[in-house]
């Protein structure tokens, strides 16, 4: 003998099946909302912020600024290497505010005032790669003649004496001009 449901049981039956699937989609949606995004561990910066400043920071500097001051106007290979470097800049600016193995380093990074400095560095390549875009010789020259007043302010207040920890400036390979010279 079958069962016979009335037109009624049916529809309140498939009404509560939806509202129980509705409330746990939506328990489940408020309770994965409410989890906090996992977390994952900086990968701690395994040299000083010196060595940091020397390998990576100067070299992009110096072509950016190079780029910006060259006598001939720049080649599309010279703008995709200077377009290079004001990624590798923006990237050294956030491994800068993190800190490294330096004895000085925990200090820096703990005063406002550097990390000030860092972020016009991080702003400094983004306004370099925009004039890089924008194929801009002369905003260039702009955003390099920038980036060495940021500079030059940030080692004035936190890095007066040179060279620190025994790293000291490596010739410099002008990219645009073909040349080795002086900082």
């Amino acid at each position: 003998m079958g069962i016979i449901f009335s037109l009624r049981s049916k529809i309140a039956t498939a009404l509560s099946v939806a509202a129980l699937g509705s409330s746990i989609v939506i328990g489940w949606s408020s309770s994965a909302a409410q989890q906090p995004a996992r977390q994952h561990p900086a990968v701690p910066l395994s040299m000083s912020l010196n060595r940091l400043m020397d390998a990576v920071v100067e070299d992009s500097a110096h072509t950016i600024w190079n780029g910006g001051n060259a006598t001939k106007p720049l080649n599309d290979g010279q703008w995709q290497t200077i377009e290079e470097h004001t990624y590798q800049l923006q990237a050294a600016a956030t491994l800068v505010s993190l800190g490294g193995t330096g004895k000085d380093d925990p200090g820096w990074v703990a005063s406002p005032a550097f990390q000030q400095w860092t972020r016009k560095m991080m702003q400094g390549a983004i306004t370099a790669r925009r004039a890089v875009e924008a194929k801009d010789q002369k905003a260039l020259r702009t955003a390099g003649d920038d980036l060495v007043m940021t500079c030059e302010g940030c080692h004035k207040q936190f890095k007066p004496d040179l060279p620190t920890e025994g790293i000291a400036h490596k010739p410099h390979y002008n990219e645009c001009e073909g040349t080795f010279g002086p900082d």
